[in-house]
């Protein structure tokens, strides 16, 4: 079981070989080369390298191989899972992945200090779609495709650690700029915290998708830079790993709430009207439970819990029928 010593250990620990590669650029072509890159590290449809610079295509090229611990057939039951549960797992990831991440106090800063999120929500989230959508479509990974995409998000957030430590309001006492615990915790949002999404949204998940699941999210963390020896080996694992994180790391911010509200603001301007709106405040809130709620600050809404867990309950039944 990880303790909280470890976890400080991994606090002060990004991804040293990516960070190297953007120290490199820097120095070698200046930062205005590094700003003009950054976009094209959050696209995941142009997957063409041609264009970096030798530094960067080398190190795309040299990191393209799976761990031992890949599974295709794991995968192949990971992205099948993904792809029948699509619309669910998408409304957990903006309702209760995100805002879960928000939670981690000193890993919010980053995401505040960097406004990317906080200016720019509905661009961010979109990318944060896309790239769901990238990583859980098996041809991506039949093609190879898979590492150039995670390889991007290796850089972008080694990018995003330049900028922060060199902006002059970064303080070490919260731990380096997207380290490896908030790369962990962050990997468990995307898929223990959306197994479990699934579950208080009435749905029964099979244990052999719960594992294939997790061991997909494995092999995306490594290939995103997580540290091997961080990753769990079973579900139980995984939630022990989450309970640690929370305890060590989950408290009130302004930071958190505040990307929370930003969150919030473009959720409910999906929606048709006020009571819909309403509905999907009121199922994040229920997703998080009330504690992670008042933490985050998200108000109440005239939806009760009982009404939403009926409205889940049915949802739930009525996908089965159709």
């Amino acid at each position: 079981m990880i303790t909280k010593e470890q976890l400080e250990i991994y606090r002060k620990i990004g991804d040293k070989e990516a960070d190297e590669i953007i120290k490199q650029l820097v120095e070698n072509e200046g930062i205005s080369k590094l700003r003009s890159l950054i976009s094209s590290f959050s696209d995941y449809q142009n997957l063409d390298i041609d264009a970096y610079p030798a530094i960067v295509e080398a190190f795309l090229t040299e990191n393209s191989s799976f761990p031992d611990f890949y599974d295709k057939k794991k995968l192949i039951r990971a992205t099948d899972f993904y792809q029948e549960n699509q619309e669910h797992i998408g409304l957990i990831l903006g309702l209760y992945s995100l805002p879960y991440c928000y939670l981690g106090a000193d890993g919010a800063k980053v995401l505040y200090l960097s406004e990317r999120i906080k200016n720019d929500t509905l661009k961010r989230l979109t990318e944060t779609g896309n790239f769901l959508k990238a990583v859980m479509n098996y041809d991506n990974w039949q093609n190879k495709k898979i590492f150039i995409i995670c390889l991007k998000v290796r850089l972008l957030h080694a990018s995003i650690r330049y900028f922060t430590i060199h902006s002059n309001k970064w303080e070490m006492a919260w731990g380096y700029p997207i380290n490896q615990e908030d790369m962990l915790g962050t990997n468990l949002a995307f898929s223990l915290i959306v197994l479990r999404g699934m579950e208080r949204l009435g749905f029964t998940v099979d244990k052999v998708y719960e594992d294939a699941y997790l061991n997909t999210w494995n092999v995306i963390g490594y290939l995103l830079g997580v540290e091997e020896s961080l990753k769990p080996k079973t579900y139980v694992e995984a939630v022990k790993i989450d309970k640690a994180i929370a305890e060590h790391q989950f408290r009130e911010s302004l930071e958190g709430q505040a990307l929370t509200a930003s969150l919030l603001k473009v959720v409910r301007s999906f929606a048709p009207n006020n009571l819909t709106a309403d509905l999907l405040q009121a199922q994040s809130r229920f997703l998080l439970g009330e504690k992670y709620a008042k933490m985050l600050k998200i108000s109440e809404t005239n939806i009760s819990n009982t009404l939403l867990k009926v409205y889940n309950t049915t949802s739930a039944l009525m996908s089965k029928v159709f």
